[in-house]
């Protein structure tokens, strides 16, 4: 198979990936910690093969020969990542360092993970806009 014909079906390559990560895992907490969640088995088999599903019909759907993205829209998205990136680090040391100057010396986690999911939905909504124009 050729590199264009396998690059069609990278969602449900991922997908395949996620699984076997997500029996790995589980496979890990039962040796370790003595129980099975099939909640979270369950979880990860429905969203397996709603995104083959989706990539399937992506596939059979496309007729036409153009590419989904070209050069200037790949060179826009590296460039809102690098941008977006060194903003977000910047307003971070910047948040840090004031954080420190007023006397905070303990920072809860749950903080840190907020920051970081948002700084992850704002690039995914942001790519998209990009990946757009």
């Amino acid at each position: 198979m050729s590199r264009k014909k396998i690059q069609k079906w990278n969602l449900a390559f991922v997908a395949i990936c996620g699984m076997v990560g997500v029996i790995f895992t589980l496979m890990i907490i039962y040796i370790s910690e003595g129980y099975f969640d099939l909640s979270i088995l369950l979880g990860a088999l429905t969203t397996m093969v709603i995104l083959i599903i989706i990539n399937v019909f992506k596939v059979n759907l496309k007729r036409d020969k153009t590419p989904d993205t070209d050069e200037r829209t790949v060179n826009n998205l590296i460039k809102f990542y690098f941008y977006s990136s060194h903003i977000f680090l910047g307003i971070l040391l910047l948040a840090l360092g004031i954080i420190t100057f007023i006397g905070i010396n303990v920072i809860s986690i749950t903080y840190l993970w907020i920051i970081i999911i948002t700084y992850l939905f704002i690039c995914g909504i942001g790519a998209l806009i990009v990946s757009r124009k």
